[in-house]
């Protein structure tokens, strides 16, 4: 199997349909040669519908893992692609050509970090600054050993890829690149279910560990990203 241009890296628990509604935007929207890869836990009651939703996308299984674990897993297996991304499985892409759009500011930024509109900064007339989704050149989590600081459960992970995109220099919001993320708490979004609410319980966790890493790692993680910035960048 030839390497894609861009592996899409969507942990799922649970939600057949979103895989499905996920699959099909995909199908739907993507020009470059993109991979939707998804992570199943071994133990979800939705296993095996989540892989007839799938519909021939790449899936693994694996014992239960969080979102972060679960990513890195996903991304150690694709690091042949030259650029990763970090999709929910609330998501759904609405715009013809997302995945170009984003890996062609990555190519521009000589590597980074680059992330779509949500549907929220449109909505409220302003630039997001947490990068929900997010397209990373491979060589970056190459150079850190990680996608998703692996301390973390669930939350802040997006914090740290803002952290690490602007303390380098290389972190860009391309707002023609329209990804909904259908999250319960935004109008017209999908309804709270037993993954969500089991996420919950990792914030104060994964908050702490946050506050950690800037303390103590940001620094450090931030000089790797700036000295994969000054290698030639992955070809588009």
């Amino acid at each position: 199997m030839t390497s894609p241009d861009l592996a899409v890296l969507v942990p799922s628990r649970g939600r057949p349909r979103n895989v499905r509604r996920l699959v099909e935007a995909c199908k739907a929207t993507c020009r470059a040669e993109t991979r939707l890869v998804f992570g199943f836990d071994d133990d979800d009651p939705e296993l095996q519908a989540s892989i007839m939703a799938a519909d021939g996308a790449e899936f693994s299984t694996a014992p239960r893992m969080g979102l972060a674990a679960w990513t890195n897993r996903l991304a150690s297996l694709h690091m042949s692609a030259p650029y990763l991304a970090s999709m929910g499985d609330d998501m759904v892409p609405v715009t013809t050509g997302w995945d170009e759009l984003l890996i062609g500011a990555n190519h521009e930024l000589g590597g980074g970090f680059t992330y779509p509109e949500l549907g929220r900064g449109v909505e409220h007339g302003r630039q997001p600054d947490i990068p929900e989704c997010v397209v990373v050149d491979t060589r970056i989590v190459a150079a850190l050993g990680w996608m998703c600081q692996p301390s973390l459960n669930h939350w802040y992970v997006d914090n740290v890829w803002r952290d690490l995109g602007t303390g380098a220099d290389c972190f860009a919001y391309v707002p023609a690149a329209v990804i909904l993320h259908k999250h319960p708490n935004v109008p017209g979004g999908d309804r709270v279910d037993r993954t969500y609410t089991d996420a919950a319980r990792s914030y104060e966790h994964d908050l702490t560990v946050y506050q950690r890493w800037r303390l103590r790692g940001m620094r450090e993680d931030i000089s790797a990203v700036r000295r994969v910035r000054e290698a030639p960048p992955a070809p588009v």
